[in-house]
């Protein structure tokens, strides 16, 4: 039965928790730009199924900085380069967002991505000195790569003029492999169980989390009151399915772990947790193997998931611009002579290959929202006051298609990055695609060779086209997610030679 006091105190609660939740500038400080929102539930009602579209609208409308309400968190996005790099540089912006039940453990917030403060820079230079003692960026990577590529390869050729089915699918399997493989010495077979089984459950949490808004994220209580119309127990329960398959992952290694013989990352992890005998540490007891567990989720998705979408993109772009597929095999055969197979050393001496790698990158812009960051202190930025707690979030995607910057951004043009007469790469201070500043991309270095080494590769040996019979990609459309993903799509490769 319907109670009219009831009500009006309802209206009340909801009134006064807007009034304390928001954020409002100190006197002399002007205010921060951005469309209206409501109560509770800020501007989630205005944005839509692809944030970054409706970002790019009120950056043009806003300016190249604004500020959003998601829920009862405040945003600000910024659409400037130079602003970004500025901001993303700063300690006082050098934070992770803090939200309750997104990482792969609940209460905390752990591994590289999603931590902060001295347990995320102490992990950080940890993991870029044992990655790189592991060979990366070295020629034991790059072997490592290749033979995951060799592998693709025959596959290619043992079903040369027939679908490739999901080349996603395809691509995303071998670059896990080599990347695992130094993790943890683990090389996973095309149809693993379990590796699809981690695939699957990674795909379900993230629809879980779009087909319904995100709710939980941005209006905390959702996920206590309407649990399962948030979306957020069907998050849940496949986060926690893949955290259970990595705690498997280093349990193994506990029981076969040999102290004069590390084989890999976890191993080295776990014998600067056996050495450290200091309860404040980062590396000691139980805290130290949960951070490693969340470290390994970590490289497992960030460092493959990105690099494959790259790759998927890159052939549907080969694929729409067939002009660009033949400069590419002319450069690679110009280098080559198609007698051998491109390495990293031959990248300074294949400027066309560099540019189209930047164009792909820039084009597809699969962080359309970038990583968000939070201000660790309230601070001023451009004459604006940005309150502690605020998320900073790069608008990626407007500053990668912006035609005050590029042109015409809406072309898919190589050559935009090299010199006028096409001989020397350029690169574009313009372009973020790993980010800028203290919490760039660990795994930039790596990414770009596994891209290199697979385009100059796979293109050296094949002519390559949609499947005729099969749904062709846009080059603009894609799936809801946190990576703009191609559409899926199959291919023909045929041996040029």
């Amino acid at each position: 039965m319907f109670s009219l006091p009831l009500f009006w105190i309802f209206l009340a609660t909801v009134a006064l928790v807007w009034y304390m939740t928001r954020k409002k500038e100190p006197k002399g400080q002007k205010e921060i730009p951005g469309p209206r929102g409501l109560p509770l539930i800020g501007n989630i009602h205005q944005i839509g199924k692809f944030m970054h579209l409706k970002f790019n609208k009120w950056s043009e409308e806003y300016g190249d900085i604004y500020k959003v309400k998601l829920g009862l968190q405040q945003a600000i996005i910024v659409s400037n380069p130079k602003m970004v790099k500025e901001m993303l540089f700063s300690d006082a912006f050098s934070g992770r967002p803090h939200v309750d039940g997104f990482d792969i453990y609940e209460e905390y917030q752990l591994g590289i991505v999603n931590s902060e403060g001295e347990l995320w820079e102490v992990h950080r230079r940890f993991l870029l000195r044992q990655l790189r003692d592991f060979g990366f960026g070295k020629s034991a990577m790059e072997n490592l790569i290749l033979e995951e590529l060799n592998d693709v390869i025959k596959r290619f050729q043992a079903t040369e003029g027939k679908p490739t089915g999901n080349m996603k699918e395809t691509l995303s399997l071998a670059v896990i492999n080599s990347l695992w493989s130094v993790v943890s010495c683990q090389r996973f077979q095309h149809d693993d169980p379990k590796l699809m089984n981690l695939v699957r459950n990674t795909n379900k949490a993230i629809q879980q989390l779009f087909e319904n808004g995100g709710v939980f994220m941005f209006i905390p209580w959702s996920r206590h009151v309407i649990p399962e119309m948030s979306g957020y127990k069907g998050f849940r329960n496949c986060l926690d399915q893949n955290r259970k398959w990595f705690e498997e992952v280093v349990e193994e290694h506990k029981k076969t772990y040999q102290e004069d013989n590390l084989r890999d990352f976890i191993d080295v992890y776990l014998a600067e947790m056996k050495k450290t005998t200091d309860s404040n540490s980062v590396f000691y007891g139980h805290m130290a193997e949960k951070q490693l567990v969340a470290t390994l989720a970590d490289l497992f998705f960030a460092g493959s998931d990105t690099t494959s979408t790259t790759l998927s993109w890159a052939v549907v772009y080969l694929c729409k611009n067939l002009q660009v597929q033949k400069k590419l095999q002319e450069e690679i055969t110009t280098v080559t002579g198609n007698s051998r197979l491109v390495s990293v050393a031959d990248r300074p001496i294949m400027p066309y290959t560099l540019a189209l790698i930047d164009e792909v990158l820039r084009y597809s812009s699969i962080v359309p929202d970038g990583v968000q960051h939070r201000a660790t202190v309230g601070k001023e930025f451009q004459g604006y006051y940005i309150p502690k707690d605020t998320w900073i979030m790069p608008n990626m995607f407007y500053m990668h298609h912006n035609p005050k910057v590029w042109g015409d951004p809406a072309n898919f043009r190589p050559e935009r990055f090299l010199s006028e007469d096409g001989k020397t790469y350029k690169k574009s201070d313009n372009l973020l695609a790993f980010q800028i500043g203290r919490r760039q991309c660990v795994g930039e270095t790596l990414a770009r060779d596994t891209v290199f080494l697979y385009l100059t590769n796979i293109f050296q040996k094949f002519d390559v086209s949609f499947d005729p019979n099969s749904p062709e990609p846009s080059m603009t459309e894609t799936e809801p997610n946190f990576l703009l993903n191609p559409k899926p799509f199959s291919v023909i490769m045929k041996s040029r030679f």
